[in-house]
Protein backbone atom coordinates (compact mmCIF):
# COMPACT_ATOMS: atom_id res chain seq x y z
CA UNK A 1 0.00 0.00 0.00
CA UNK A 2 3.02 2.66 1.07
CA UNK A 3 4.32 2.06 -2.41
CA UNK A 4 0.96 2.93 -4.00
CA UNK A 5 0.56 5.93 -2.52
CA UNK A 6 3.84 6.64 -3.60
CA UNK A 7 3.33 6.14 -6.94
CA UNK A 8 0.49 8.06 -7.24
CA UNK A 9 1.89 10.87 -5.32
CA UNK A 10 4.83 11.05 -7.70
CA UNK A 11 2.38 10.79 -10.88
CA UNK A 12 0.47 13.55 -9.42
CA UNK A 13 3.46 15.51 -8.68
CA UNK A 14 4.83 15.05 -12.48
CA UNK A 15 1.37 16.18 -13.57
CA UNK A 16 1.09 19.46 -11.97
CA UNK A 17 4.60 20.61 -11.22
CA UNK A 18 6.90 18.78 -14.45
CA UNK A 19 5.12 18.22 -17.58
CA UNK A 20 2.60 21.42 -17.49
CA UNK A 21 5.66 22.77 -18.18
CA UNK A 22 7.66 20.96 -20.71
CA UNK A 23 6.43 23.12 -23.21
CA UNK A 24 7.65 21.53 -26.86
CA UNK A 25 7.74 22.43 -30.38
CA UNK A 26 6.05 19.54 -32.23
CA UNK A 27 6.72 19.10 -36.45
CA UNK A 28 5.03 17.71 -38.99
CA UNK A 29 4.89 17.65 -42.73
CA UNK A 30 2.41 18.01 -45.82
CA UNK A 31 2.59 18.08 -49.34
CA UNK A 32 -0.55 20.13 -50.14
CA UNK A 33 1.16 22.97 -51.86
CA UNK A 34 1.30 23.53 -55.38
CA UNK A 35 4.25 21.76 -57.77
CA UNK A 36 7.26 24.01 -57.59
CA UNK A 37 6.46 26.07 -54.50
CA UNK A 38 8.26 27.05 -51.78
CA UNK A 39 8.10 25.44 -48.09
CA UNK A 40 6.01 27.48 -46.25
CA UNK A 41 6.59 27.37 -42.68
CA UNK A 42 3.62 27.39 -40.49
CA UNK A 43 3.55 28.41 -36.63
CA UNK A 44 0.31 26.85 -34.70
CA UNK A 45 -0.20 28.21 -31.62
CA UNK A 46 -3.68 26.89 -29.44
CA UNK A 47 -4.94 27.57 -25.84
CA UNK A 48 -2.12 29.34 -24.31
CA UNK A 49 -4.40 30.23 -21.06
CA UNK A 50 -2.60 32.30 -20.22
CA UNK A 51 -2.70 33.59 -16.08
CA UNK A 52 -0.56 37.08 -15.66
CA UNK A 53 1.79 35.16 -13.42
CA UNK A 54 2.50 32.63 -15.98
CA UNK A 55 6.05 34.55 -16.39
CA UNK A 56 8.07 31.54 -18.23
CA UNK A 57 4.92 30.86 -20.78
CA UNK A 58 5.38 33.90 -21.90
CA UNK A 59 9.21 34.13 -22.04
CA UNK A 60 8.99 30.84 -23.78
CA UNK A 61 6.41 32.30 -26.30
CA UNK A 62 8.41 35.19 -27.43
CA UNK A 63 11.30 33.33 -28.08
CA UNK A 64 9.17 31.37 -30.66
CA UNK A 65 9.84 33.66 -33.51
CA UNK A 66 13.70 33.03 -33.40
CA UNK A 67 13.39 29.50 -32.94
CA UNK A 68 10.56 28.80 -35.38
CA UNK A 69 11.04 31.58 -37.70
CA UNK A 70 7.60 31.33 -39.10
CA UNK A 71 5.94 32.00 -42.87
CA UNK A 72 2.99 32.36 -41.00
CA UNK A 73 1.11 32.05 -37.99
CA UNK A 74 -2.06 30.61 -37.02
CA UNK A 75 -3.75 30.21 -33.50
CA UNK A 76 -6.91 29.21 -33.10
CA UNK A 77 -7.55 30.49 -29.78
CA UNK A 78 -8.06 30.24 -26.04
CA UNK A 79 -5.27 32.82 -25.39
CA UNK A 80 -6.96 33.60 -22.02
CA UNK A 81 -6.63 31.76 -18.49
CA UNK A 82 -7.63 34.67 -16.73
CA UNK A 83 -9.42 38.29 -16.64
CA UNK A 84 -5.94 39.86 -16.45
CA UNK A 85 -4.50 37.79 -19.32
CA UNK A 86 -4.44 40.38 -22.37
CA UNK A 87 -1.60 42.19 -21.90
CA UNK A 88 0.65 38.98 -20.95
CA UNK A 89 -0.67 37.56 -24.46
CA UNK A 90 0.23 40.64 -26.57
CA UNK A 91 3.72 41.18 -24.99
CA UNK A 92 4.17 37.30 -25.73
CA UNK A 93 3.49 37.61 -29.15
CA UNK A 94 5.62 40.97 -30.06
CA UNK A 95 8.32 39.06 -31.51
CA UNK A 96 5.47 37.80 -34.43
CA UNK A 97 4.81 41.37 -35.35
CA UNK A 98 4.92 41.38 -39.04
CA UNK A 99 4.59 38.08 -39.74
CA UNK A 100 2.06 37.38 -41.54
CA UNK A 101 -1.19 35.56 -39.87
CA UNK A 102 -4.62 34.77 -38.68
CA UNK A 103 -6.66 33.96 -35.53
CA UNK A 104 -10.08 33.41 -34.22
CA UNK A 105 -11.27 33.27 -30.60
CA UNK A 106 -12.25 30.38 -28.25
CA UNK A 107 -14.47 30.48 -25.14
CA UNK A 108 -11.98 31.24 -22.92
CA UNK A 109 -10.94 34.33 -25.24
CA UNK A 110 -14.64 35.37 -24.51
CA UNK A 111 -15.52 33.89 -20.58
CA UNK A 112 -13.00 33.68 -17.42
CA UNK A 113 -12.51 30.39 -16.31
CA UNK A 114 -14.69 29.10 -13.74
CA UNK A 115 -14.05 26.12 -11.51
CA UNK A 116 -15.71 22.80 -12.96
CA UNK A 117 -15.55 19.04 -11.75
CA UNK A 118 -12.75 17.81 -14.31
CA UNK A 119 -14.51 13.96 -13.75
CA UNK A 120 -17.33 15.74 -15.53
CA UNK A 121 -15.56 15.82 -18.10
CA UNK A 122 -15.42 12.13 -18.82
CA UNK A 123 -19.17 11.99 -19.44
CA UNK A 124 -20.26 14.66 -21.69
CA UNK A 125 -18.45 18.09 -23.06
CA UNK A 126 -17.93 21.11 -20.65
CA UNK A 127 -21.32 23.12 -20.96
CA UNK A 128 -21.43 26.58 -23.14
CA UNK A 129 -21.51 30.22 -20.86
CA UNK A 130 -24.53 32.06 -20.57
CA UNK A 131 -24.25 34.82 -22.87
CA UNK A 132 -26.58 37.02 -20.13
CA UNK A 133 -23.62 36.40 -17.44
CA UNK A 134 -21.79 40.09 -18.13
CA UNK A 135 -19.72 39.21 -15.01
CA UNK A 136 -17.60 36.43 -16.48
CA UNK A 137 -17.31 38.32 -19.98
CA UNK A 138 -13.81 39.27 -21.04
CA UNK A 139 -11.98 41.78 -22.81
CA UNK A 140 -11.99 40.27 -26.02
CA UNK A 141 -12.22 43.51 -28.47
CA UNK A 142 -8.76 44.22 -26.26
CA UNK A 143 -7.47 41.22 -27.00
CA UNK A 144 -8.87 40.60 -30.80
CA UNK A 145 -7.38 44.56 -31.26
CA UNK A 146 -4.05 43.85 -30.23
CA UNK A 147 -3.63 40.48 -32.52
CA UNK A 148 -4.54 42.71 -35.37
CA UNK A 149 -1.85 45.01 -34.50
CA UNK A 150 0.46 42.41 -34.85
CA UNK A 151 -0.67 42.13 -38.75
CA UNK A 152 -3.23 38.92 -38.25
CA UNK A 153 -6.25 38.55 -39.83
CA UNK A 154 -9.25 38.27 -37.90
CA UNK A 155 -10.91 35.34 -39.48
CA UNK A 156 -14.15 34.82 -36.46
CA UNK A 157 -16.63 33.01 -39.30
CA UNK A 158 -15.18 35.47 -41.93
CA UNK A 159 -12.51 34.72 -44.61
CA UNK A 160 -9.52 36.57 -46.20
CA UNK A 161 -6.29 35.79 -48.52
CA UNK A 162 -2.57 36.17 -47.08
CA UNK A 163 0.39 36.81 -49.91
CA UNK A 164 2.64 34.02 -48.84
CA UNK A 165 5.94 33.27 -50.33
CA UNK A 166 4.67 34.45 -53.70
CA UNK A 167 1.46 31.78 -53.01
CA UNK A 168 -2.32 33.30 -52.30
CA UNK A 169 -3.53 31.17 -49.49
CA UNK A 170 -7.26 31.68 -48.84
CA UNK A 171 -8.63 31.05 -45.12
CA UNK A 172 -11.89 29.79 -43.80
CA UNK A 173 -12.69 30.88 -40.20
CA UNK A 174 -15.46 30.02 -37.72
CA UNK A 175 -15.99 31.88 -34.12
CA UNK A 176 -16.02 29.62 -31.39
CA UNK A 177 -18.03 26.40 -32.13
CA UNK A 178 -18.35 25.23 -28.33
CA UNK A 179 -20.11 27.90 -27.47
CA UNK A 180 -22.13 27.45 -30.65
CA UNK A 181 -21.09 30.58 -32.21
CA UNK A 182 -20.01 29.37 -35.48
CA UNK A 183 -21.79 30.66 -38.56
CA UNK A 184 -21.36 29.36 -42.06
CA UNK A 185 -24.31 31.26 -43.49
CA UNK A 186 -21.99 34.36 -42.72
CA UNK A 187 -18.84 32.19 -43.40
CA UNK A 188 -20.47 31.37 -47.07
CA UNK A 189 -21.49 34.14 -48.22
CA UNK A 190 -17.40 35.63 -47.78
CA UNK A 191 -16.04 32.39 -48.95
CA UNK A 192 -15.65 34.44 -52.62
CA UNK A 193 -12.75 35.98 -50.96
CA UNK A 194 -10.75 32.86 -51.41
CA UNK A 195 -11.55 32.00 -54.58
CA UNK A 196 -8.46 31.37 -56.92
CA UNK A 197 -6.00 30.79 -53.93
CA UNK A 198 -3.57 28.35 -54.48
CA UNK A 199 -4.53 26.74 -51.07
CA UNK A 200 -7.31 27.02 -49.28
CA UNK A 201 -7.13 26.48 -45.06
CA UNK A 202 -10.05 26.36 -42.58
CA UNK A 203 -8.67 27.41 -39.06
CA UNK A 204 -11.71 27.00 -36.18
CA UNK A 205 -10.81 26.41 -32.52
CA UNK A 206 -13.42 23.46 -31.67
CA UNK A 207 -13.51 20.36 -34.31
CA UNK A 208 -16.58 19.44 -33.81
CA UNK A 209 -17.03 17.04 -37.05
CA UNK A 210 -20.03 18.76 -38.26
CA UNK A 211 -17.73 21.81 -38.23
CA UNK A 212 -15.00 19.86 -40.11
CA UNK A 213 -17.64 18.76 -42.50
CA UNK A 214 -18.85 22.35 -43.16
CA UNK A 215 -15.29 23.88 -43.69
CA UNK A 216 -14.54 20.80 -46.06
CA UNK A 217 -17.88 21.62 -48.46
CA UNK A 218 -16.70 25.11 -48.69
CA UNK A 219 -13.36 23.70 -49.91
CA UNK A 220 -10.83 23.67 -47.55
CA UNK A 221 -7.39 21.58 -48.31
CA UNK A 222 -6.66 21.45 -44.70
CA UNK A 223 -8.13 21.98 -41.53
CA UNK A 224 -6.63 23.62 -38.12
CA UNK A 225 -7.64 23.26 -34.73
CA UNK A 226 -7.35 23.59 -30.75
CA UNK A 227 -9.52 22.96 -28.28
CA UNK A 228 -8.82 19.11 -27.35
CA UNK A 229 -5.69 20.30 -25.26
CA UNK A 230 -4.75 16.45 -26.50
CA UNK A 231 -6.69 15.13 -24.43
CA UNK A 232 -4.80 16.98 -21.61
CA UNK A 233 -4.71 13.84 -19.18
CA UNK A 234 -3.77 10.73 -21.25
CA UNK A 235 -3.07 6.90 -20.72
CA UNK A 236 0.81 6.63 -19.98
CA UNK A 237 2.86 5.29 -22.08
CA UNK A 238 -0.19 4.54 -24.99
CA UNK A 239 -0.45 8.42 -25.06
CA UNK A 240 -4.12 7.94 -25.65
CA UNK A 241 -6.35 11.27 -24.60
CA UNK A 242 -9.29 9.98 -22.91
CA UNK A 243 -11.62 12.57 -23.78
CA UNK A 244 -11.57 15.46 -26.50
CA UNK A 245 -14.43 17.71 -24.90
CA UNK A 246 -16.50 17.75 -28.00
CA UNK A 247 -17.26 14.71 -30.71
CA UNK A 248 -13.62 14.57 -32.34
CA UNK A 249 -12.34 10.73 -31.63
CA UNK A 250 -9.58 10.50 -28.74
CA UNK A 251 -7.58 9.11 -31.69
CA UNK A 252 -7.40 12.61 -33.46
CA UNK A 253 -7.15 14.70 -30.15
CA UNK A 254 -3.95 15.91 -30.82
CA UNK A 255 -1.45 15.95 -34.17
CA UNK A 256 -1.98 15.72 -37.86
CA UNK A 257 -4.76 13.34 -39.20
CA UNK A 258 -6.43 12.72 -42.46
CA UNK A 259 -10.00 11.57 -41.13
CA UNK A 260 -13.00 10.13 -43.33
CA UNK A 261 -15.75 12.28 -43.53
CA UNK A 262 -18.98 11.28 -45.67
CA UNK A 263 -16.88 9.23 -47.36
CA UNK A 264 -14.29 12.53 -48.31
CA UNK A 265 -10.96 13.06 -46.72
CA UNK A 266 -9.95 15.75 -44.49
CA UNK A 267 -6.28 16.64 -43.57
CA UNK A 268 -6.63 18.16 -39.81
CA UNK A 269 -4.14 19.40 -37.11
CA UNK A 270 -4.96 19.80 -33.97
CA UNK A 271 -2.93 21.42 -31.18
CA UNK A 272 -2.91 20.18 -28.06
CA UNK A 273 -2.13 23.73 -26.60
CA UNK A 274 0.27 25.26 -23.67
CA UNK A 275 -1.71 25.85 -21.23
CA UNK A 276 -4.66 24.15 -19.02
CA UNK A 277 -7.52 26.03 -17.07
CA UNK A 278 -6.22 27.96 -13.44
CA UNK A 279 -8.92 25.09 -11.75
CA UNK A 280 -7.18 22.30 -13.44
CA UNK A 281 -3.28 22.34 -13.59
CA UNK A 282 -2.32 19.01 -14.71
CA UNK A 283 -0.96 16.95 -17.78
CA UNK A 284 0.25 13.84 -17.95
CA UNK A 285 1.34 12.00 -21.05
CA UNK A 286 1.05 15.02 -23.05
CA UNK A 287 3.20 17.93 -22.84
CA UNK A 288 2.08 21.15 -23.78
CA UNK A 289 2.94 22.08 -27.31
CA UNK A 290 3.07 24.99 -30.27
CA UNK A 291 3.17 22.66 -33.78
CA UNK A 292 4.97 23.46 -36.64
CA UNK A 293 3.67 22.50 -40.22
CA UNK A 294 5.84 22.31 -43.16
CA UNK A 295 3.63 22.54 -46.12
CA UNK A 296 5.61 21.38 -49.35
CA UNK A 297 4.79 21.18 -52.95
CA UNK A 298 3.30 17.96 -54.39
CA UNK A 299 5.21 15.27 -55.58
Amino acid sequence: MLWLLLAVALVILWATCIERFWFAIKRDSVYILPKGSKDITVLHISDIHMAPWQKYKQRWISKLQNKVKPDLVINTGDNLGHRNGVQPVLNSFQNFSGTPGVFVNGSNDLYAPVKRNPIAYLLRPSDRHREQDQSAKLDTNALNSGLESLGWINLNNSAETIKVNNLTIGFLGTDDPHEGRENFAALGSNASKTKGSDLLLGVTHAPYLNVLGNLDELGADMVFAGHTHGGQVCWPLIGRALVTNCDLPTKYARGLHKIQLQGKEVILNVCAGLGNSIYAPVRLACRPEVRVITLKAKG
